[in-house]
């Protein structure tokens, strides 16, 4: 019951945050990623480091054609929702949220109130190394790759759960969540999660907390 509470909590008060058809260019370890935002909500991670604390009130400057007024990033922080919302008067995002980082293997939900699709630029470094650690806690959390990859949770060494830990994948046009559950006997999530995308987050129910490691290099 706890778990429906906090999931349509989430729903009404964030629904989603822009998953994407992001294009990913890279040279050497700093580039950019372009991620859609749909009228509506999306679920969005950052996909690059951008060396000055990833802060969500900086993150989402780079909109396309231009930022309207009341866009809105709901942060998950201790089982409930943060906000920032971007005042035009103000010229930026107000709000607790637009001081919070969201630094690369985290996500968050973006509405976007208007009726045109939307374009959001991250700009930075691509997070590498042989040993990245992305820390998933025990509970719900919002999560995404480190590096700016797209592919199914096997290809981005997705860590196996719990039996009975959830993923909770947001379908942007639906405007609602696909679950999947993982089953320890069939060692794996069913039904399977579909592929995600560069720069697409998604809700995890954890029951005793993992973490997320992969190794990554530009070159291969």
């Amino acid at each position: 019951m706890r778990t429906k509470t906090l999931l349509l909590t989430a729903a009404l008060a964030v629904a989603g945050i822009a998953s994407s058809k992001a294009q990913v260019y890279s040279v050497n370890a700093v580039g950019y990623v372009n991620t859609t935002l749909v009228p509506g909500f999306s679920l969005v991670s950052n996909p690059l480091d951008n060396k000055a604390g990833n802060k969500v009130g900086d993150l989402f400057k780079n909109v396309t054609p231009s930022i309207p007024n009341n866009l809105t990033v709901y942060v998950f922080k201790n089982g409930g929702f943060l906000t920032a919302q971007y005042d035009d008067i103000e010229g930026g995002y107000l709000g607790a949220a637009a001081a919070e980082s969201l630094d690369p293997g985290n996500g968050a939900f973006v509405r976007n109130p208007s009726q045109t699709t939307l374009t959001c630029t991250f700009v930075g470094e691509v997070v590498q190394g042989q040993n990245l650690s992305n820390p998933i806690p025990a509970g719900f959390s919002i999560k995404a790759s480190q590096v700016p990859q797209g592919g199914t949770t096997a290809e981005l060494n997705v860590p196996a759960g719990a039996n009975g830990d959830k993923i909770f994948k947001w379908n942007k046009t639906t405007q609602s969540y696909e679950t999947s559950t993982f089953d320890d006997i069939e060692n794996n999530w069913l039904p399977a999660v579909k592929p995600l995308e560069v720069g697409e987050a998604f809700f995890i129910f954890s029951k005793n907390g993992t973490t997320w490691t992969r190794s990554f290099s530009v070159n291969g």
